[in-house]
C-alpha cells in the first residue's frame, strides 16, 4: 500500500521547465558532434538558428553517425540527449507561441468555439480550459501545477499588484507639488548638504529631473527620490558621526525632505512665509 501510494504522489508532481537555453549553442554543438560522427550530408546541416530544420537533419542522420576510434564521448548518445532537450526547449517555446496567437484571436473578437479544431478539443469550454493550463505554464513558479487555477491564482495577484502600483502613483502625484518644491530646497543648499556615495546620486536624480516631470509614473517616482536620498543620507551621517547639514539653509531643507519623507502632507514655507500644505 505504502509503495502504491509513493508512486502515485510521485506521478503527480508538478512538471519542470528546462528555462532558458542558449538554443544556438546546443545546435552548433550538435554539428560538431555530426562532424567528428562523418554525417555524409553534413554539408547541408542546417543553420543553427532553424531550430526545426536542425533537429529533422540530426534525426535522419543519427543512424550514419560513426563512431570515432579513441574518441572518449559517446557521439550518438550526446547528439541523442541535445535532441532530446533541443525538442523539449522547443515544445516549451511552441506552447508560449500558442498562448500569444490565442490571446491575439481573443482580442481580436474570435469567439472560444472557433478555437476548438485548432487545439484538438471538442467543445468551447475544452478550448477555454486548454488555453488555462497554457496560461498556466507560461505564469507558474518552479514547484506550482499546471492547472487552470494556478493561471488565475497568478493572474489575481498580478492585478493586485498592478491596483497598489495604480494607488500608489495616484498617492505620489497628489504629493507631487510638495515634492517639487523639497527638491528645489535641497537643489538650492545642495553646497551645505554632506553627501557621498547613494545620497550623491539620488540629490543628483532631484536635480536632474525636477523640471523633467510630465508622466504620472515619473511624478510619482520623483517623490521616491527624495525619500530615498534622505534614507542615504542618513544613514551616511550615522555611519561618519558628522552632521548631515553643514549649513542653516541645508538644515532646513533637509528638516523639510525628512518630514516630506515620514507624513503625507508637511508644512512647507512659501516665499512670503505663510505655510503651504498643497499636493
Amino acid at each position: 500500500m505504502a509503495k502504491r501510494k509513493q508512486q502515485q504522489h510521485r506521478g503527480t508532481r508538478p512538471a519542470k521547465r528546462l528555462g532558458t537555453v542558449h538554443a544556438a549553442g546546443l545546435t552548433d554543438r550538435l554539428r560538431e558532434l555530426h562532424e567528428l560522427g562523418g554525417d555524409p550530408e553534413l554539408e547541408r546541416f542546417p543553420d543553427p538558428e532553424e531550430l526545426l530544420l536542425v533537429l529533422l537533419h540530426a534525426e535522419r542522420a543519427a543512424g550514419k553517425l560513426v563512431q570515432p576510434e579513441q574518441q572518449p564521448i559517446n557521439i550518438a548518445g550526446e547528439a541523442a540527449l541535445l535532441r532530446t532537450k533541443l525538442w523539449q526547449h522547443l515544445r516549451e517555446l511552441a506552447d508560449a507561441k500558442q498562448l500569444r496567437a490565442i490571446e491575439d484571436g481573443r482580442a481580436a473578437g474570435v469567439p472560444w468555439d472557433h478555437f476548438a479544431e485548432p487545439l484538438c478539443v471538442t467543445s468551447k469550454q475544452g478550448a477555454y480550459q486548454k488555453a488555462r493550463r497554457l496560461k498556466a505554464e507560461q505564469l507558474r513558479e518552479p514547484g506550482e501545477w499546471r492547472t487552470p487555477e494556478v493561471a488565475t491564482m497568478r493572474e489575481q495577484r498580478a492585478l493586485a499588484e498592478e491596483r497598489a502600483e495604480r494607488a500608489r502613483v495616484t498617492e505620489q502625484v497628489g504629493r507631487f507639488s510638495l515634492a517639487v518644491r523639497v527638491g528645489q530646497m535641497l537643489v538650492d543648499h545642495r553646497d551645505g548638504l554632506v553627501v557621498s556615495g547613494m545620497s550623491r546620486y539620488w540629490l543628483e536624480e532631484i536635480e536632474e529631473t525636477i523640471d523633467d516631470r510630465t508622466t504620472a509614473a515619473e511624478r510619482a517616482n520623483f517623490s521616491g527620490f527624495i525619500e530615498s536620498f534622505v534614507r542615504n543620507i542618513l544613514q551616511l551621517s550615522k555611519e561618519t558621526g558628522q552632521s548631515a547639514a553643514g549649513t542653516p539653509g541645508a538644515q532646513q531643507a533637509l528638516e523639510k525632505a525628512i518630514e516630506f519623507t515620514l507624513q503625507q502632507r508637511p508644512t512647507i514655507e512659501q516665499c512670503g512665509g505663510e505655510p503651504d500644505r498643497r499636493g
